[in-house]
C-alpha cells in the first residue's frame, strides 16, 4: 500500500504570532495546509525540511507542531539554517520514521552561523549501513544538486554525498528545501533530488540569479512512496 507523504518546508514562523495578516507566516501556512487538505489526500507521514523558525526559537516551533497536529500523522523535521537544532528537537524528536517497509532518515545540513550547508558523509553513511537496506528517503535542507550556483545555496561536502549514494541504491529520493523552489533534478544514478516550496514566499533559481516572490509558487509537496520502492511527487500551490 503506498505511502503518502506531506513535505512542508521554510515556514519561517516567528516568536511572536503574525495573526491574520495575510502576508505572515502564520497565515500562509493555513493556507498552505488548507491546500493540502482540498486535494483529499490524506497523509500518512509529515516531514518539514527545515527553516521553521525565521528567529531559531521555540516558541515559532511548537506553534508549527499545534499547526501540524490535527493531520493525525508522525512528524519528522530537520533543522535549516535559521533553526536553532536542539530547539527543534524539543518540539519535533524524530529523526527517523518507519513504516510499511520504507524509512525516512532527517539529516542536519545546519551549522552555527552558515547560510549554505555541511554534510559531513562519513557519519551519515554509518548512520545507514547500521541499518538494513529497505527503500530510503533522506530529509535535509540544503540539496546537494540543485537549479542554484549561488554559494549561500550551496551544501559542502554535496560530491561526497552524490558518491556514497551510488553505492547504496536503497536510498530512492532526497527531500529538501532552502531554496523556497519546488525544483526536481536526479543523480547520475536516478537518486531523485526533490526541492519544496517555501509556505512564505517563493523563490525562482537559475545558475546565479535568483528571482523572489513575484508569483513564485507556495505551498506544499505531496510525495507517494509506491510499494515497488519507486517514488512520485504533486506540488501543490497555496
Amino acid at each position: 500500500m503506498p505511502i503518502r507523504v506531506l513535505q512542508l518546508s521554510d515556514t519561517h514562523l516567528t516568536a511572536a504570532h503574525s495573526g491574520n495578516a495575510r502576508t505572515g507566516p502564520d497565515h500562509l501556512l493555513r493556507s498552505a495546509l488548507e491546500a493540502h487538505r482540498r486535494t483529499g489526500v490524506h497523509a500518512d507521514v509529515t516531514v518539514v525540511s527545515g527553516d521553521l523558525a525565521d528567529d531559531g526559537s521555540a516558541a515559532a516551533c511548537r506553534r508549527l507542531a499545534v499547526a501540524l497536529t490535527p493531520l493525525r500523522t508522525p512528524v519528522l523535521a530537520v533543522p535549516g539554517n535559521h533553526d536553532v537544532p536542539d530547539t527543534v528537537a524539543e518540539s519535533f524528536p524524530s529523526d527517523m520514521l518507519e513504516t510499511q517497509g520504507w524509512r525516512i532518515l532527517g539529516i542536519d545540513t545546519s551549522r552555527p552561523g552558515d547560510i549554505h550547508g555541511t554534510i559531513d558523509t562519513s557519519v551519515e553513511t554509518k548512520r545507514l549501513d547500521a541499518l538494513d537496506e529497505r527503500p530510503t528517503v533522506l530529509v535535509l535542507h540544503h540539496p546537494p544538486l540543485s537549479p542554484s550556483a549561488i554559494p549561500a545555496f550551496q551544501l559542502v561536502g554535496s560530491g561526497e554525498l552524490v558518491a556514497a549514494l551510488r553505492e547504496r541504491p536503497y536510498v530512492k529520493a532526497l527531500l529538501t528545501g532552502h531554496l523556497h523552489d519546488p525544483f526536481e533534478l536526479r543523480t547520475d544514478t536516478g537518486v531523485q533530488i526533490l526541492g519544496c516550496p517555501s509556505t512564505l514566499i517563493g523563490f525562482r533559481h537559475t545558475g546565479d540569479d535568483t528571482v523572489i516572490g513575484e508569483g513564485h509558487i507556495v505551498g506544499v509537496r505531496q510525495v507517494t512512496l509506491h510499494d515497488d520502492g519507486s517514488v512520485s511527487s504533486t506540488v501543490v500551490a497555496s
